[in-house]
């Protein structure tokens, strides 16, 4: 269960990914399906049953950073999240 720090983080990271042009889709699907992003259509795909729920936070901000910098490496995928988890942890 998400705590509510949690919840508001992952909210505005939603509002960025609206503001940037992406759509985040929450679904209901099994447990050890991760969080995917298509950067052609603009759009990252959450699990709302994943199993590391703990690091939807995380995995929605890759997501993003995979659609705005689609040709990036993993660590620097990496590291635009842990950025811009930062960046909106503080508002």
């Amino acid at each position: 269960m998400m705590n509510q720090n949690e919840k508001t983080l992952i909210q505005n990271l939603e509002e960025f990914a609206t503001e940037q042009d992406i759509d985040c889709v929450w679904l209901n699907t099994n447990p050890k399906y991760i969080p995917v992003s298509d950067p052609k259509d603009r759009v990252v795909f959450m699990n709302k049953n994943w199993e590391y729920s703990e690091k939807s936070s995380f995995a929605l901000a890759y997501g993003i950073e995979a659609v705005i910098h689609e040709n990036s490496s993993v660590d620097a995928l990496n590291a635009y999240a842990q950025n811009l988890i930062k960046e909106f942890k503080h508002c």
